[in-house]
């Protein structure tokens, strides 16, 4: 139950990070000119925030959990919602071989979670 828990979260920071950096826009400059400058704008820095949770999360995965598993799995449930955050949020088009694609991911996920059982 746990993996399972652990695994819907890091999922929501992760989306969640990539969301809200998309959100934010280039508000992230680096400059080396006159010394050093950083700046970036509060919706990217709270994107950020939830991606390094995410990354965090991640690691932990990966100790825990089966690798040839647990990599395919999050990875195609996570392609998934960001396609549909594309689609709904940022108005991004959806051709038929994304929705093609799509549905290859979601047949591979459901073939590893329940094929060796």
């Amino acid at each position: 139950m746990a993996k399972y828990l652990l695994t819907i979260i890091y999922i929501v920071f992760t989306t969640c990070g990539i969301t809200f950096m998309k959100l934010g826009g280039d508000s992230l400059s680096l400059s080396f000119s006159k010394g050093f400058s950083f700046k970036i704008g509060w919706i990217t820095l709270v994107g950020f925030m939830f991606y390094l949770i995410s990354f965090i999360l991640w690691q932990k995965l990966l100790v825990k959990y089966d690798l040839s598993t647990m990599v395919p799995i999050v990875t195609g449930i996570s392609q998934i919602i960001i396609i549909t955050i594309g689609y709904t949020i940022f108005k991004e088009s959806f051709s038929v071989q994304s929705l093609i694609g799509a549905l290859i991911i979601v047949i591979g996920i459901v073939v590893m979670t329940f094929g060796n059982k």
